[in-house]
């Protein structure tokens, strides 16, 4: 059945990022009966007050995702900001269209490639050993968040973008202020600031003296090229920095409950850990049952479209999910359940779809192969010491995260 542009004659639910407490890993409980229901398109009331269509099913997202009749620029009348402090008109390349965001993603993708993050391999299996050899020699407590979940992604990143490890808690905490559906305009601006401001110095380090790393080769090809102006770079820097940092972080964290979790899962993960294609593949379950990011893909209908039968209208807004998308039992058998060997998994919608596919999505498959194969292998006897319930999850931030989780091992 064909709906047209008249409200569902349903309520319209309010935007939420609440996890239910006897299952945090699980979108928030309200995404999946709307996917699960006759109608499984329909509006969502955000911070605002506007109300864009939510999308929940697979194909749609897809389809939302790749269309560029669907915008994903911010600064345009009616776009379903996050939250208020995305009112500024300034945008990253992330928030373009091609074919402006084309010669920007050809960049990236050029130094993002599966073999540019190949060739790092051996240094992510060195940054990861060591930190687990530091967490063994302290004894057999730890904190995994600040012992190995914001470490290990910090000092990757300072492999490749040049960042000091030194200043990864600062990334984190000024990355985490930005996301927050709480945060004021104030507080928004005051950390972006602040990031900026880290980030020009970085690019001021690289034009005095240019190194083997991704902002050296961005300054002389993007910059030098025309690609891009010098504020840009550093705006960029700032975005997907900390990007990257907190989505990493969040993978560890949440792979090491899903695992517990799972006990079946974990004991094959450990047994297989030298098996590089199951380990691959395992990553990809991994992605797709844990997805982070909670805010989906926003973007704006820029002509009249129907999707999934609902006719969208031009000027009304979308929000496309990654997490709940994912999960769709039309694509993914029994989506609930965390399966390492599942054929399908690599198909899942963790780093979008389309023109704004995740341009780090080389690196963090790496990364977390790297993370994933050796964790439970070298600490095998890895366990939470508080109650899952009792951890402090982080429900009000773009990327899902936790701030302290204790453990034994």
């Amino acid at each position: 059945m064909t709906h047209t542009d008249q409200t569902i004659d349903e309520q319209v639910p309010e935007w939420t990022t609440e996890r239910a407490k006897n299952d945090p890993l699980a979108p928030p409980p309200i995404y999946a009966e709307i996917q699960r229901s006759d109608t499984p398109i329909r509006r969502v009331r955000i911070w605002d007050g506007s109300e864009p269509w939510l999308v929940t099913k697979y194909q749609e997202y897809r389809q939302v995702a790749s269309d560029q009749r669907f915008s994903a620029d911010k600064s345009r009348a009616g776009f379903p900001l996050k939250n208020a402090g995305y009112q500024s008109k300034r945008r990253s390349f992330l928030q373009m269209d091609d074919p402006e965001h084309l010669p920007y993603r050809r960049l990236w993708a050029r130094h993002l490639s599966a073999a540019r993050m190949e060739a790092l391999r051996p240094a992510i299996q060195k940054i990861v050993d060591d930190c687990i050899d530091d967490m063994i020699a302290r004894g057999g407590e730890a904190d995994l968040v600040e012992d190995f979940g914001i470490p290990v992604p910090g000092l990757i990143l300072g492999v490749l973008f040049g960042i000091p490890a030194a200043d990864r808690e600062m990334f984190l905490n000024l990355a985490s202020t930005m996301s927050s559906s709480h945060s004021t305009k104030e507080d928004t601006a005051r950390a972006m600031q602040e990031l900026t401001a880290y980030a020009d110095k970085l690019v001021a380090d690289r034009e005095a003296e240019p190194q083997d790393d991704v902002i050296s080769h961005f300054l002389e090809e993007g910059v030098g090229g025309g690609v891009m102006t010098r504020e840009e770079l550093v705006g960029t820097v700032v975005g997907l920095v900390s990007a990257a940092h907190d989505t990493s972080t969040s993978m560890i964290l949440f792979g090491t409950i899903a695992l517990l979790n799972n006990p079946d899962q974990l004991a094959m993960i450990i047994e297989r850990s030298d098996d590089a294609k199951f380990i691959a593949n395992a990553t990809e379950e991994m992605f797709r049952y844990i997805a982070p990011t909670q805010t989906g893909r926003r973007r704006l209908a820029l002509e009249d479209m129907e999707v999934g039968g609902q006719l969208i209208r031009a000027g009304e807004g979308v929000i496309a999910l990654d997490h709940q998308s994912s999960r769709d039992p039309d694509m993914f058998e029994d989506p609930d359940r965390l399966d390492l060997e599942r054929k399908e998994a690599r198909r899942h919608n963790a780093f979008g779809f389309g023109t704004h596919q995740c341009a780090g999505q080389s690196l963090a498959r790496v990364e977390m192969q790297v993370v994933y194969s050796t964790l439970y292998r070298r600490l095998p006897s890895i366990a939470l010491a508080m109650p899952q319930e009792e951890l402090p999850y982080r429900e009000d931030t773009i990327v899902y995260i936790i701030d302290k989780m204790p453990i034994t091992f």
